[in-house]
């Protein structure tokens, strides 16, 4: 597989995207998290997204989200996210990695799309939130690391 694009977002200051509630798939950041590249001749692609989710502490749970990837207002791809905890799952303090992987399929040849990296929200939670960046101070709560957006050649 050939890598077409990718970034791996990560800004001095923490980025916090709201999961308390119930979300359509909504863009990150149309300025830095936004792909260009140019269909493969079998017109399928894979896409590759991954976070963190932190700061549920009102329940047991992570934030039920999706990510996936539009193109303008379509939505050219979506799945479940997966979680991975880092630490004792329930607390405030648990980062939880959540990863995506899925094809696109049905894209002309040797044309050229733009893709946004963008997440949704099934079942929200208080206080909960997928975050990215922060700086590199070593107190815990400020950093997350960066936001990776892939798009592969199949």
């Amino acid at each position: 597989m050939t890598l077409l694009n990718g970034k791996l977002y990560n800004p001095a200051a923490m980025v916090s995207k709201t999961t308390i509630a119930a979300l359509a798939l909504t863009a990150l950041d149309t300025t830095n998290l936004r792909l260009g590249f140019t269909a493969p001749s079998n017109g399928i692609v894979q896409v590759r997204l991954a976070g963190t989710t932190h700061g549920w502490s009102a329940s047991p749970f992570n934030p039920s989200i999706l990510l996936g990837v539009l193109s303008g207002s379509t939505v050219m791809g979506v799945v479940s996210a997966n979680g991975y905890p880092q630490a004792a799952v329930g607390a405030s303090t648990t980062y939880v990695s959540v990863e995506a992987l899925f094809l696109v399929t049905g894209l002309t040849a040797g044309t050229a799309y733009t893709f946004d990296a963008a997440y949704g929200v099934e079942v929200g939670v208080a206080a909960s939130g997928l975050k990215y960046g922060g700086p590199n101070d070593g107190t815990a709560g400020t950093a997350f690391g960066g936001f990776v957006f892939e798009i592969w050649d199949t």
